[in-house]
C-alpha cells in the first residue's frame, strides 16, 4: 500500500470473541494494520452447555467451539468443517478429517462414505446447514447436541463512537448470527465497509446502508485475511 492514503483513518471493528478477534488482527500483518485502527468489540458470547456425553463414537465438528466445548478425542474420528476446525480436533486428540470448507461440503461427501459408526453432531445451540437431519435423510445414524450456546451482546462504547464518526469503519463478520446482531444495533453515521465470510451472513446485512459490501471467495480464513487486507487497500486509496 502506498503512504498517501486518502483518508486519515480507518477504523476496523472486530466482533469476535475475544480470542479469535485478536488471532485474526494479528493474522492481518504490519502493512494492513499500519492504515486501521482496531476496535474490539465481542457480539457474541461463547457459553458451554455441559451436556450429558457419556457415549461418542465418530463426531462432526464443524467450529472450533464445538470442540473446545467437547470432550478430548482419544483417537476417535472426527469429521471436520474447515481447516482450524480441523487443526483443533487434531489437538484434542481426535483423528481429525477434513471433509471440505463448508456445511454442503461435508454432507455432500459424508453421503458417499461408508460409516458404520453412529454420528453425533456436536455444535453451537445456533447453527445452520441442517448437517445432522440431512445426513438422517440420508440414512445415517446421525444425533445433534448443542454443546454451546452463541448469546448476543451489546457492542461497547468504543464501537459505538466510531459507528457515529465519520471515518470509513471495516467490519469483518464470520456468522449470520454475529452479522443479525450486528444489523440490529447499526445507528451510526459512519461509512460501512462489510465484509462476510460467505453469502449467508451477507444475506444479515444487505440492508444496510453501506459503501461495500464483500464476500470472501471462500468461506475460509485465510479468504476473510486477503480480503480485509484489500478492502483496507482500496479504502485507504480512496
Amino acid at each position: 500500500m502506498a503512504n498517501n492514503a486518502k483518508h486519515s483513518q480507518i477504523n476496523l471493528l472486530l466482533t469476535r470473541p475475544k480470542a479469535g478477534a485478536e488471532a485474526f488482527w494479528n493474522a492481518l500483518g504490519s502493512e494492513t494494520q499500519t492504515f486501521v485502527t482496531p476496535i474490539f468489540s465481542p457480539l457474541l458470547k461463547i457459553v458451554a452447555l455441559h451436556p450429558n456425553l457419556k457415549k461418542l463414537d465418530s463426531v462432526i465438528f464443524s467450529s472450533v467451539n464445538g470442540v473446545i466445548h467437547s470432550p478430548k478425542g482419544d483417537g476417535k474420528i472426527a469429521y471436520c468443517v474447515g481447516a482450524m476446525t480441523t487443526k483443533a480436533a487434531d489437538k484434542a486428540g481426535w483423528e481429525a478429517v477434513q471433509l471440505g470448507d463448508t456445511a454442503d461440503q461435508l454432507v455432500n461427501k459424508m453421503q458417499r462414505m461408508t460409516i458404520s459408526t453412529p454420528l453425533t453432531h456436536l455444535c453451537g445451540k445456533h447453527t445452520r446447514g441442517n448437517i445432522a437431519q440431512r445426513l438422517m435423510d440420508a440414512g445415517r445414524s446421525t444425533l445433534q447436541i448443542a454443546v454451546y450456546d452463541q448469546k448476543k451482546i451489546q457492542l461497547n462504547r468504543q464501537a459505538r463512537e466510531v459507528q457515529d464518526s465519520n471515518f470509513p469503519l471495516l467490519v469483518p463478520l464470520f456468522s449470520p448470527r454475529t452479522a443479525s446482531n450486528f444489523a440490529e444495533q447499526n445507528k451510526g453515521s459512519a461509512p460501512l465497509h462489510l465484509i462476510a465470510l460467505s453469502q449467508d451472513v451477507a444475506d444479515e446485512v444487505k440492508e444496510l446502508s453501506n459503501k461495500s459490501l464483500s464476500v470472501a471467495a471462500s468461506p475460509t480464513r485465510v479468504a476473510m485475511i486477503d480480503l480485509v487486507q484489500n478492502v483496507t487497500r482500496q479504502v485507504a486509496l480512496g
